[in-house]
């Protein structure tokens, strides 16, 4: 498998976010550095209150629409519960895959994220910009081997 695959997943910051760090959401952009080349990749990020509303209002809807509720389809939950923390899915490889992110983690300037790849978790440790626009740290493989990793958020759209 591709070393740089699993270094992606990495860049997945990871735990609950100690502090909601706003703008955080949406798209970016980021390479990963070793003696070898650069690797590129994409991720999108969102809160994962953002994603308990969207199912929350979807649930809402098959209600409304008389289409009963599948509890595997949506959560059920109250709008009123809160979700901190973000998620999302890192891409590289030509967009070949999407690897989830289990959790990033941002506190005084320093972020954590956790990428889920298919031979082991990926950990990015770093620092984030006070406009949260853009990273810089190492990432550590699931086998242990550390790269550079430097990211920045896309403002516009391409």
């Amino acid at each position: 498998m591709n070393k740089h695959w699993i270094l992606a997943a990495a860049m997945a910051l990871s735990g609950p976010t100690a502090a909601h760090a706003e703008g955080i959401e949406g798209l970016w952009r980021f390479d990963i550095v070793n003696s070898a080349g650069t690797t590129l990749g994409a991720m999108t990020i969102q809160s994962r209150d953002t994603i308990q509303r969207q199912a929350d209002e979807q649930q809402r809807w098959a209600e409304e629409k008389g289409r009963g509720a599948q509890p595997a389809r949506a959560s059920g939950q109250s709008p009123a519960h809160h979700l901190s923390g973000y998620t999302g899915f890192a891409m590289t490889g030509l967009g070949g895959h999407a690897l989830p992110i289990e959790s990033i983690d941002i506190s005084d300037g320093n972020m954590v994220m956790v990428v889920n790849s298919p031979r082991g978790l990926v950990i990015f440790r770093g620092t984030i910009d006070k406009d949260k626009t853009r990273f810089d740290g190492k990432v550590t493989y699931h086998n242990g081997q550390v790269y550079g990793m430097r990211g920045v958020k896309q403002i516009r759209p391409l």
